[in-house]
């Protein structure tokens, strides 16, 4: 049985069924999903502070966004910048995006 409380008003997040649903994934990468797209856009961060964030280990986050990246919900790439340091642009969607894997464009 499910008892809820009364359904906040502020400061919750909205997700689609679908997602949380979505057997593909983990509920280990369904939480790191839903805990990323709880924050604002343009929200940025890393695996190390993932796993700083909660009590997954490194590996686990790396796992967790694996599994996310092969369903669609990540799209990540590495580049270098301006000054010829690598850098990593990780895009989280609501909805499963299925582009061709060799495509890196956002």
């Amino acid at each position: 049985m499910i008892r809820r409380s009364p359904r906040p008003r502020t400061a919750f997040t909205v997700v689609q069924n679908r997602v949380i649903e979505d057997s593909r994934i983990s509920f280990k990468a369904t939480g790191i999903l839903i805990y990323l797209l709880s924050k604002p856009d343009d929200w940025r961060t890393s695996t190390a502070h993932l796993a700083r964030a909660k009590k997954e280990k490194i590996d686990a986050i790396r796992t967790a966004m694996t599994e996310l990246e092969e369903a669609g919900y990540v799209k990540r790439r590495r580049y270098q910048d301006k000054a010829g340091r690598w850098q990593f642009e990780t895009v989280v969607y609501d909805d499963p995006c299925h582009t061709d894997p060799v495509d890196n464009s956002f």
